[in-house]
């Protein structure tokens, strides 16, 4: 794998999950890392395992407090780390959220907190970086999910963010070539994290769908992501079963995911 000695790398959502095992991976390739989170003691916690990966210990390893929602606080946290840190050469926007319910139980409130996060808070970031890295190019990578490619049951509001950030990357790609600037869109499908944990509210249809299509843990996405960062990827999809879904969506124009998926409903709702 490629070696990413002292190159900085910034990721929002840094404290856990995919954030987290992607800075261990970056760390242990020689990387600089800064991650971002809103939880400090999370932070503080996953800043010591990172730098148990590091390569060398005069790699730098800082966390910072951060709320993607609020705008504001983007700007000034990352002028902030740029002033101290630097200009990154990568940037990754892991922060997100999710929400698993019927769709009319999605209220507007939970409905708009989840866009902020998942959708604003990643081009606020992205937003506030941008006029540092224009002038010596990097990298942008954006987490989106499998459900921004093919949409699923009981995923209205969660989905729609994941599609929006797919379309959001599409056209950054082909704005940012001119700055030297690649952008990098990763669409893992279920991954073990402290997401899956808390999805209380998720239907049984989309639960079925979601043991159908089958659960990585956070090590092999991580993987995923670092090798498509390495090769400059456009569009990395981690997991064999999730690109091929991919590849009969793409191939059929959605025909066969969608039978796929209405006869798992309807084999679940007759077992109600």
């Amino acid at each position: 794998m490629q070696n990413f000695t002292n190159k900085l790398v910034y990721i929002t959502g840094g404290s856990s999950g995919i954030g987290l095992e992607t800075a261990g991976l970056l760390s242990s390739l020689g990387a600089h890392i800064v991650i971002f989170a809103r939880n400090k003691e999370k932070l503080d916690q996953a800043k010591k395992d990172i730098e148990g990966h590091r390569l060398s210990p005069s790699q730098n390893i800082q966390a910072m407090p951060l709320d993607v929602a609020d705008h504001d606080d983007c700007q000034i946290r990352m002028n902030d780390a740029v002033k101290q840190f630097g200009v990154p050469d990568i940037v990754i926007t892991s922060a997100g959220v999710g929400n698993a319910d019927h769709f009319e139980n999605i209220s507007h409130e939970a409905f708009d907190s989840l866009m902020k996060i998942n959708v604003y808070g990643t081009r606020s970031v992205i937003a506030a970086l941008l006029p540092s890295m224009k002038d010596r190019g990097g990298l942008i990578v954006i987490i989106s999910s499998a459900a921004g490619l093919m949409g699923m049951f009981g995923y209205t509001s969660y989905a729609t963010s994941k599609y929006a950030l797919v379309g959001f990357a599409e056209c950054l790609r082909s704005e940012l070539k001119c700055y030297d600037i690649s952008v990098t869109l990763v669409c893992p499908p279920e991954v073990d994290t402290p997401f899956l944990a808390n999805e209380s509210t998720i239907p049984r249809e989309a639960r079925a769908l979601k043991n159908f299509a089958g659960t990585l843990q956070p090590g092999p996405v991580a993987k995923a992501i670092v090798k498509g960062i390495a090769k400059k990827k456009f569009l990395v999809i981690p997991g064999i079963l999730a690109n091929l879904l991919f590849l009969n969506h793409r191939l059929t124009n959605g025909w066969a995911t969608r039978i796929t998926s209405d006869l798992i409903v309807k084999w679940v709702q007759r077992k109600k």
